[in-house]
This record gives C-alpha cells, sequence and structure tokens, in this order.
C-alpha cells in the first residue's frame, strides 16, 4: 500500500491541539481511518508505527467482528515535554508529569505515543528492540481507540469501575496476556488469593496478567459476543447485569479458573 507524505504546519492542520509543532503527515488510502502526524526525525519509526497500526485494524476486526466507526489521529512525539503538554492539555492536568514507564494513549479519537526512538534515554520499562512487545503495545492503544468509539464516554472520563474492563480488554486483545504473563499473574492467585475487588484488579504490578485473565475469562465462559456487548458499557453495574453475575461471584469463578 502506498501511502502519500506532505510536510504541514500542524499549527494548520489542527490549530492549538497539536502543539503547533512543524511535523509531517501521512494519510493512508480511503480504506483506512487514521492520519499519523510525526517530525521528520522519526519519519523511519514512523513507518514502522505505520505497518503495525494496520496490522492492529485487521487484528481489532478480526477479534470485535467490526471496523472503526470514526477516524482517528496518530501523534508520535519526538520528546516526552511535548508528550506531557498534551497530556495536560487533554486531562485537564496544567502540573501533569508522566512517569517514565508512560509511553502512550488511546482514546476514542486519537492515540498518542513517544517515539521508540528515545525510549532508551526517555522511557523505562520498555525496549524499542523487542519488536514484538511495541507492536502489541501500539494494538493495545488501538484497542482504547476502538474501544472509546463504542463506548459512552469516549475519552472514559466519565466511567464507573470499568479500569479493569478497559484496561484488560486491550491486553487481551493486543496478545499481550501470553504465557509468561498468564502464569506469573496465575501463580500469585495461588499462592496469595485473588483480589476481592473489581476496583483493585488493575493495580499492583500483576494488573496485566489479572485484567487480561479476567476479560479472557469472560470471554471462553460467556462468549465473544457477550465480551463485545461490554464495551458498550460504562458503568459497572450495567456490565454485571450484562453477565448476570454478582461481582463477589465472577471474581471467585475468575479465581477458581486458575486452578
Amino acid at each position: 500500500m502506498k501511502l502519500l507524505y506532505a510536510a504541514i504546519m500542524l499549527s494548520l492542520l489542527c490549530s492549538n491541539s497539536c502543539i503547533g509543532q512543524q511535523e509531517s503527515v501521512a494519510t493512508a488510502s480511503s480504506d483506512t481511518k487514521y492520519s499519523l502526524y510525526y517530525q521528520p526525525i522519526d519519519a523511519t519509526e514512523a513507518k514502522q508505527i505505520e505497518r503495525w497500526i494496520q496490522n492492529g485494524e485487521a487484528d481489532i476486526f478480526q477479534f470485535f467482528k467490526s471496523n472503526f466507526k470514526e477516524s482517528y489521529d496518530v501523534y508520535i512525539y519526538s520528546d516526552r515535554d511535548s508528550l506531557d503538554r498534551q497530556w495536560q492539555k487533554d486531562w485537564n492536568m496544567p502540573t501533569f508529569q508522566s512517569e517514565c514507564w508512560m509511553v502512550a494513549s488511546g482514546v476514542a479519537h486519537r492515540l498518542d505515543i513517544l517515539s521508540p526512538r528515545i525510549w532508551g534515554t526517555q522511557a523505562c520499562e520498555h525496549d524499542p528492540a523487542d519488536t514484538a512487545s511495541t507492536k502489541q503495545l501500539i494494538i493495545h492503544e488501538l484497542v482504547h481507540v476502538f474501544h472509546g468509539q463504542n463506548n459512552p464516554s469516549p475519552t472514559f472520563d466519565d466511567t464507573d469501575n470499568i479500569d479493569w474492563l478497559v484496561e484488560g480488554l486491550a491486553v487481551y486483545a493486543s496478545g499481550q496476556l501470553d504465557e509468561s504473563r498468564y502464569a506469573r499473574a496465575q501463580n500469585t492467585v495461588i499462592e496469595k488469593g485473588a483480589p476481592k475487588r473489581l476496583v483493585d484488579i488493575w493495580k499492583g504490578e500483576h494488573r496485566y496478567g489479572y485484567a487480561g485473565s479476567l476479560v479472557q475469562y469472560i470471554d471462553q465462559q460467556y462468549g465473544r459476543d457477550i465480551l463485545i456487548q461490554l464495551i458498550h458499557y460504562n458503568k459497572i453495574a450495567d456490565v454485571l447485569n450484562e453477565l448476570n453475575i454478582s461481582e463477589e461471584v465472577l471474581l471467585s469463578d475468575w479465581e477458581k479458573s486458575f486452578y
């Protein structure tokens, strides 16, 4: 698939939402939903990320049985300060400073990512040489974009106790719930017991394994159609009502599935 690349001024393209820097835009053919923005210094990274986005869109269609409803933008940031300024604006947190492990985010209309080119000096817990994990990270955020486009809260700022579902779905659908991560969660649950509240699932060092495996359990126990239906709810009461189960029983049944 050939792409058309054109240098533009972002101040003309997206007013105040794109930090006002001169960047490049890559617009794919009409069968895709995204536009990709990056600075020339990250052209190599952008080509790779674009391939992963296209792979991710195909994977998401296969998993959810539908395409993205709306177009969205992907921004590659050439330094952490620029990414922080965007997140400060988006999250209405003027003094926010991201932790070093925070390298990407996704909501209905956009996906932001710190360029892997600088992960070695401006990030931690991520290895740009591990292309398989980086691809999964990109697809993880794409799942958030897809989820946001199907949720009453497109930016997930009006939700009630569904962090575990939002993140667990992205972990599971992106392939991040590999055998090693699942085994670590399983061993911890067997040794120490599982969290007793849904609000505690997306916490601590095993949060990826906990949330991803809980969503996997729902998929296996209730079926893919029911799991897909859950993306339309932003309140825990509606999620549990769809599953026709209580929080306590859901967590107990999930814990038993590890044995």
